[in-house]
């Protein structure tokens, strides 16, 4: 009688997503008039913010629609899992608005990478519950699904570096995020390659 949706988990999820990348951009306000040498450093430190946001969420979503592409069994286990990993994510706005309009304080800095770590604990547990139910309805793991799993678990250690980098060099910590995202996809394709030349 009673039974959990997938299709309407993922709408929400898809829903989230969406209006947390399109109010990302809300936050970055035009120039008037002539633009002074202080109004170009604020506008490119928002775009710049903003580009390094776009892509954590971006990269979320992209892991997150894998996640659940070959799902069965929508437990409550699971539906509770996605509602804890989405509301962080819904945070990520109010951080990287924090962060411009601070010019990355260091409190600013410390705040965003902690939520960055919030965010990929909770995104490996989905991950881990996940996969922990497709093996109770009979799926095994390919190798994609393992090294999808990897990624995940090399997305909480990069994000324990962004904790220290906000806590030792505030200024640089989208740079850090940006190279962390970049590193992430390197280790990745790098196992892949390496697992592929083993085989």
């Amino acid at each position: 009688m009673f039974q959990n949706s997938k299709d309407r988990m993922i709408a929400i999820s898809d829903g989230v997503f969406a209006v947390v990348l399109t109010i990302m951009v809300l936050d970055i306000k035009a120039p008037n008039g002539d633009i002074s040498a202080f109004e170009v450093h604020r506008l490119l430190t928002q775009l710049f913010a903003y580009l390094i946001s776009f892509g954590v969420v971006a990269q979320y979503w992209i892991l997150h629609q894998e996640l659940f592409a070959t799902l069965k069994t929508p437990t409550i286990k699971i539906m509770v899992g996605n509602i804890y990993f989405l509301c962080p994510i819904c945070l990520v706005p109010f951080a990287t608005t924090w962060l411009n309009n601070s010019f990355i304080s260091p409190e600013s800095a410390v705040s965003f990478a902690f939520l960055m770590f919030i965010v990929d604990t909770a995104q490996w547990f989905c991950f881990h519950i996940v996969v922990v139910q497709n093996l109770k309805d009979g799926q095994k793991l390919a190798a994609h699904d393992i090294e999808e799993l990897r990624s995940v678990k090399v997305m909480v250690a990069i994000s324990l570096v962004y904790i220290v980098c906000s806590l030792i060099i505030p200024k640089y910590l989208l740079v850090v995020i940006g190279i962390g995202i970049l590193s992430r996809v390197m280790i990745t394709r790098g196992i892949r390659l390496y697992l592929n030349w083993q085989n």
